[in-house]
């Protein structure tokens, strides 16, 4: 069903509903033991949900719910996860948020489907990297659309960053052999709605709307959310790729442009899957159609300018907007420092023990700590100091050398990946093929006035 006509009641009036099916993106703002179903969740929503031009959820309004089931990790992750050191029980805790308490403290109660996201999200924006430079005017307007992501990235922050002393404690704890299983403030979550929230209506004026569906201004940026799943693992040159307006286009003098809702069409232009040795993988697609109404689209050129990615992603957009997996420099140090212990494990000089006349399998404590704390974390330094044994120390030193230049070097690298409903901002090019907003269009006269929140 097209988004307008399952939005609209009559021609002069158009109900704010929010339809089944839409995200609402919610972080932590506690932090949630994974003990057992019950345990009480609270988040606040991340990115603002509109309804045509009229902003109905806005960013920081609370969402509680619960933990409604909690699962054991199989036996499989749980050995790896042994085996690099942590000893801490694996759980899987399933989320259910049920009420979204409005700004004036109204109680809205929530039906969803929940998945879990990355613990933490960065911005990643087009060309931040190897930019090409460019004339003043192009600057300028580089520099305005800065501030403005700077500012809306800001007001995401207050919403999903935890604090200062939040973090480091999540950090300790996590490098720690053993440590209660927990979700971390400030996870991040997609609940999808089961159920379509409704918040009024609206009457629109003509000459409220008399820009919508006309031209959109070469260079505008829109916030969009990705229907169709991407995978540089999986996709193919021309794989279709569809997404929806997320937040609407205004004019300058805050005129309705481009509406919420609005469904965008195109193709994947490229696509390399990860390979063996730490080749990444590599993604590219574009936007060339735009529909407003059913079976009239219009042709578009619009490719990706911004992203929410999980912070260890390692995702780097280019200039043309073309998404691929980089390579730390720092992914190179650690496999020589552990080739470098390894090889000193093999020194056989018992005299430079720290215990002076240290006898039998070893008297190198220090080392020994070290090469059992690079493998093992805490610990492998813990057993191979209370070993007392240079085999032991040796032992987890080439094991952890292996390990090593095995993911760094051997081991297939990354794909990018963007899941559904990613959060996305994408730019509009100088190819468009809209025609002049017509007020007398039925599309016309289903649309609301502008951004009004409730």
């Amino acid at each position: 069903m097209n988004w307008a006509e399952d939005r609209t009641a009559a021609s002069d009036t158009v109900p704010l509903t929010v339809p089944a099916g839409t995200p609402l993106h919610i972080v932590l703002t506690k932090r949630v033991p994974v003990k057992h179903a019950g345990v009480p969740v609270e988040g606040k929503v991340a990115e603002k949900v509109y309804v045509f031009d009229h902003l109905v959820i806005p960013a920081g309004s609370q969402v509680v719910g619960q933990v409604s089931t909690v699962d054991s990790a199989p036996r499989k992750q749980r050995a790896l996860a042994i085996a690099n050191g942590n000893f801490t029980p694996l759980r899987h805790a399933e989320v259910d948020f049920i009420t979204l308490v409005a700004a004036d403290g109204t109680r809205i109660p929530l039906k969803t489907r929940v998945s879990q996201g990355a613990p933490s999200l960065v911005h990643m924006v087009a060309g931040e990297n190897g930019k090409k430079k460019k004339g003043r005017v192009a600057r300028k307007v580089e520099e305005v659309h800065q501030q403005v992501l700077a500012q809306e990235e800001a007001a995401i922050n207050n919403v999903t960053a935890p604090g200062k002393i939040q973090r480091l404690k999540a950090a300790l704890s996590a490098r720690l052999p053993y440590h209660r299983p927990s979700l971390p403030v400030g996870t991040n979550f997609t609940a999808e709605l089961k159920m379509p929230l409704t918040f009024g209506s609206e009457t629109p004026s003509a000459q409220e709307l008399e820009k919508v569906g006309g031209p959109i201004p070469p260079g505008s940026l829109v916030h969009i959310r990705l229907i169709t799943p991407l995978s540089s693992a999986t996709a193919q040159r021309d794989t279709p790729v569809r997404g929806v307006v997320s937040q609407p286009l205004f004019s300058s003098n805050h005129t309705l442009i481009l509406p919420e809702g609005a469904q965008l069409s195109g193709m994947v232009t490229e696509a390399v899957p990860a390979r063996l040795f730490g080749r990444n993988g590599q993604l590219r697609f574009t936007f060339r159609q735009l529909e407003l109404s059913r079976g009239v689209p219009r042709q578009v050129e619009a490719s990706l300018q911004g992203v929410e990615a999980p912070s260890g992603s390692r995702l780097q957009l280019d200039a043309e907007g073309g998404a691929h997996a980089v390579t730390p420099k720092s992914n190179y140090a650690m496999p020589a420092i552990e080739v470098f212990l390894a090889a000193t494990s093999l020194d056989l000089d018992e005299g430079r023990g720290i215990h002076a006349g240290a006898t039998g399998q070893g008297a190198d404590y220090g080392g020994a700590g070290i090469r059992g704390g690079v493998s093992l974390g805490l610990a492998g330094a813990v057993i191979t100091l209370l070993a007392h044994s240079r085999p032991v120390s040796a032992g987890f030193a080439f094991y952890g050398a292996g390990w090593a230049v095995y993911s760094h070097f051997v081991a297939r690298g990354v794909d990018v990946v963007f899941p559904k409903n990613t959060p996305m901002e994408i730019r509009f090019g100088t190819h468009d093929g809209s025609a002049p907003a017509n007020p007398n269009n039925k599309f016309v006269s289903q649309l609301v006035k502008p951004d009004k929140t409730l």
